[in-house]
Formats: C-alpha cells, structure tokens, sequence
C-alpha cells in the first residue's frame, strides 16, 4: 500500500495524511483513517493537488506530501 507522508517546509516528515486530510502523528495506531493507495500511480493526483496548493496559492496547503510505500 502507498500512504502521503507529510513534510513541512524543510522537507522533514511530520506524520501522515488521513482520509478527512488532516495529519496523523500515530500511523501505526490509525492506520485503517489513513489515506491510502493500491497503486502509486493513484496516489500522483492528489499529490499534486497538495503540493501546487502548497507552492502556489496563499490560503494552500501549509504542507507538502510525498508518497510512501509501507
């Protein structure tokens, strides 16, 4: 499976993105409310859409993602 690992602006991570978007520090204990993919190429849409948000607009995303296969 892929989970979004969540980086903050000097690229260390953080926690992990649940499915309500909000960040999970305890992955082990939540892992059935994370955000996860079969593939890693479904996970490249929301990827994006996280880190154009980040990078671009002012009210984004104040984190970036980054896939993880666990």
């Amino acid at each position: 499976m892929w989970y979004l690992a969540i980086c903050d602006n000097t690229g260390k991570c953080v926690g992990f993105l649940k499915k309500d978007k909000t960040i999970s520090v305890d992955p082990d204990g939540e892992m059935e409310n994370l955000m996860a993919f079969k593939r890693k190429k479904d996970t490249n849409e929301i990827t994006m859409q996280i880190n154009l948000g980040h990078a671009l607009l002012k009210n984004g995303c104040e984190y970036r993602v980054t896939p993880v296969k666990c």
